[in-house]
């Protein structure tokens, strides 16, 4: 299978990546087999992935599962989803149905000493780029280089948004010492994660190749390319370019203590840290479900949606934290129904020092709540729980917090959102006190960025 040809930092916005070029294909159905010219492309729409084109003879193929077949590709199975003809021409198109090794090429066994990949719409402010070396983990070194076309691009994505590829990253081991993908597969997935959290949305790696570095005056020997890494497939909507997503918790970031956030985070992966004895789920576990929960409350549409994810991702941090700082007859307690969600969160986050007042910018949430008789004191938490809990156990009276009445001087609309902001910086704060981050952290309401205070170590 051919390598990708062309320049990634040429790439255009949108623009389809060509993985195999044209060459000799077959496309069987059945017992119908026709031949022609086909490729295999990297496709953002209408769902990203990797999609064929072929342009055969007419054997009457029909929509529905087929096989393609070519001495580069070998046999791959893929779905036949659009079919034109033309001059008696069939002309199939339709995307791959990957295995669990995805689309790749190459010996995976064998030595490299770089793995390379792409991230797309990674990086809002383009001119404060991430640092080159990115974060290291023991041996590991990760580095992103942050195309020099990158303004333009995201130009031409807040103009027309969709998809572009921003930064090119390289992982080393131990300086440049070979190694292998078995060894290094382990660092992707949580690399992968705390990417995500960084942007504030999935952000998935792309376009994997494993590269043996030339003898000097040489060129690099590709070794092994997979699309995508076996392990991560594609994420739809990965990091879809939208004015829905916030803006990033900070875009200020120091190297060292993202590497210190980042090795945290490591830490977890690998040692099971904060895990309990009793059979819940292990520390990174845990937070990669709320993580989830918090990247997909920044893509939905509807702020009701919002409500809920961001609600179930703070009672299940207050959960972890209770249970890492209580003792065990306090973390019973806390778990039993006398404790109601509203006041877990409340506790785990005075506890960490996380100031949970509405504050003077999100005034219309105070009122809205005030005009609702609600009793004092009225903050960020009892806001969020108090349009989740309309929206959980609905009736015709409860749901009047989220569609508001006539009567209301504030929009329900205005103070449901003020809350998710809210709600959405305790994610924030929260995970970020986990990861023992000192760094910046830029307040979503006042737009100031300042020290994170850490009230814990």
């Amino acid at each position: 299978m051919a390598v990708i040809a062309s320049d990634p930092t040429k790439w255009k916005p949108n623009e389809a990546v060509n993985i195999v070029p044209e060459e000799d294909m077959k496309l069987v159905q059945a017992k119908k087999i026709s031949s022609g010219k086909g490729s295999i492309e990297f496709r953002w729409s209408p769902i990203p992935g990797y999609y064929f084109i072929i342009q055969g003879e007419d054997k009457k193929i029909t929509s529905g599962d087929a096989i393609l077949t070519g001495n580069g590709i070998g046999t791959i199975d893929v779905k036949v989803q659009w079919i034109k003809n033309e001059n008696s021409n069939l002309i199939c198109e339709g995307p791959l149905r990957l295995t669990t090794k995805g689309l790749e090429y190459g010996d995976r066994t064998g030595e490299i000493d770089y793995l390379h990949f792409f991230l797309p719409n990674f990086g809002i402010n383009s001119s404060v780029p991430l640092p080159l070396e990115f974060v290291t983990y023991k041996n590991w070194s990760v580095r992103l280089k942050q195309f020099k076309n990158i303004k333009n691009l995201f130009e031409t994505l807040d103009k027309d948004g969709g998809y572009a590829f921003t930064y090119e990253c390289l992982i080393t081991y131990n300086g440049v010492s070979p190694f292998t993908l078995d060894q290094v597969e382990y660092l992707i997935a949580p690399l992968r994660l705390f990417l995500s959290f960084v942007r504030g949305a999935i952000c998935s790696p792309l376009f994997f190749s494993g590269i043996k570095a030339g003898r000097e005056g040489e060129n690099d020997i590709l070794v092994f390319g997979i699309h995508p890494k076996s392990t991560l497939p594609p994420v739809w909507p990965l990091s879809r370019w939208t004015a829905s997503i916030p803006p990033l918790w900070c875009d200020e970031h120091s190297h060292q203590d993202l590497n210190n956030a980042f090795n945290r985070f490591m830490d977890f992966y690998t040692m099971g840290e904060l895990s309990s004895s009793n059979g819940y789920v292990n520390v990174y576990d845990h937070l990669s479900a709320i993580l989830h929960m918090y990247f997909e409350a920044s893509m939905v549409t509807f702020a009701e949606t919002v409500i809920i994810l961001t609600q179930s991702a703070l009672e299940a941090l207050a959960s972890m934290q209770a249970e890492r700082y209580m003792c065990e007859i306090c973390f019973k307690h806390f778990s039993s129904k006398a404790f109601s969600a509203e006041a877990k969160i409340k506790l785990i986050l005075d506890y960490l020092h996380i100031p949970t007042d509405i504050p003077p910018e999100a005034k219309g949430l105070q009122d809205y709540l005030s005009s609702k008789g609600l009793a004092e004191p009225l903050n960020g938490v009892r806001a969020i729980t108090y349009f989740r809990n309309g929206i959980i156990h609905a009736n015709a009276a409860s749901l009047r917090r989220t569609f508001g009445t006539s009567e209301d001087h504030v929009p329900s609309e205005e103070a449901m959102n003020k809350a998710i902001i809210l709600g959405r910086m305790y994610i924030e704060l929260v995970i970020l006190h986990m990861l023992n981050y000192k760094g910046l952290y830029t307040n979503r309401f006042t737009k100031s960025t300042k020290q994170v205070d850490m009230a814990l170590s």
